[in-house]
């Protein structure tokens, strides 16, 4: 009774550690767009604008894409967490 309890203690626990895992890769990933967007749209700013505009959105873009790599990588191991 005691093994069958403990069993089920822990495969709930996995179950709960897993589903936070996919909740955090969620999270991460959403960030990673939302990062992908912004970088885009400072792209774009760039084109329009005189040097030092393109200066700083050109530092802007290079920003995002940077933190959109970084959660990109976080949501990858989330979910190879999760999965294994």
């Amino acid at each position: 009774m005691k093994k069958l309890l403990l069993a089920t203690a822990f495969g709930l626990f996995a179950t709960t550690s897993a589903f936070a895992q996919l909740g955090a890769a969620a999270s991460n990933a959403a960030e990673a767009a939302e990062h992908k967007v912004e970088q885009k749209q400072a792209e774009s700013e760039a084109k329009k604008s005189g040097p030092v505009g393109k200066a700083v959105n050109n530092t802007k873009a290079q920003y995002h894409k940077a933190q959109s790599k970084r959660h990109t990588t976080k949501a990858k191991a989330a979910v190879k967490k999760s999965v294994s």
